[in-house]
């Protein structure tokens, strides 16, 4: 059965600087995911200063990692880093893969890179991880390989997410680019997240 149960949400990055996460917390936003990293070396400058705002204020954690990567080596070596950026960190929310960027690589060349960063990703870490993709993206790039991996559907101005693709349920929601949320100056992310999303052990799924 699908868990109805959604946590309000919002994901920020450097772009979203200044952030009073007590003020964020009050107006009723229980679920932040930061950007952790990029590429193979890359660690975002706000992450340290967003994490401890957020992990001071109570709020439910989770990072993501922006892909760069041409090869399956590069994948390997992009999740090891994304790992080792939030080790040590506290978190409650899957480690999440942001692939959206793919130069002239082929489907199956996105899916391959995609799979071998997930299962690294989630080997590293030792828990769960999800992916965060657009809903086009989802529907006709990313095939049901990945579909074993909840999934952070991001679709803006409509009622619901539109599900045509391997998934059955989304997980995560971004449903506007342009929220505005007490505590942070100007437009941000808002998502709502499911428990799927809230599930980082492996021992938590019935795959």
């Amino acid at each position: 059965m699908e868990n109805k149960k959604r946590y309000e949400g919002i994901d920020v990055s450097h772009w979203d600087d200044g952030i009073d996460f007590e003020s964020v917390k009050n107006a009723g936003v229980s679920v932040v995911y930061m950007k952790a990293s990029e590429g193979a070396a890359y660690i975002d400058p706000n992450f340290e200063k967003n994490y401890r705002g957020a992990l001071k204020a109570g709020l439910k954690i989770g990072f993501y990692h922006f892909v760069t990567a041409r090869s399956i080596e590069e994948a390997r070596q992009e999740a090891q880093h994304f790992a080792q950026v939030i080790d040590g960190k506290e978190y409650q929310s899957c480690p999440v893969m942001d692939f959206e960027s793919f130069g002239d690589l082929t489907k199956e060349q996105v899916n391959e890179i995609s799979l071998v960063f997930l299962q690294e990703l989630q080997t590293a870490t030792g828990g769960r991880v999800a992916i965060y993709s657009d809903s086009s993206n989802a529907a006709n790039l990313f095939d049901k390989r990945l579909s074993e991996y909840p999934l952070w559907i991001a679709e803006y101005n409509v009622i619901r997410p539109s599900m045509k693709n391997p998934w059955k349920n989304w997980a995560g929601w971004q449903y506007t680019d342009s929220g505005q949320v007490s505590g942070i100056s100007g437009p941000v992310d808002r998502n709502y997240f499911k428990k799927d999303m809230l599930k980082r052990q492996l021992k938590d799924f019935c795959l």
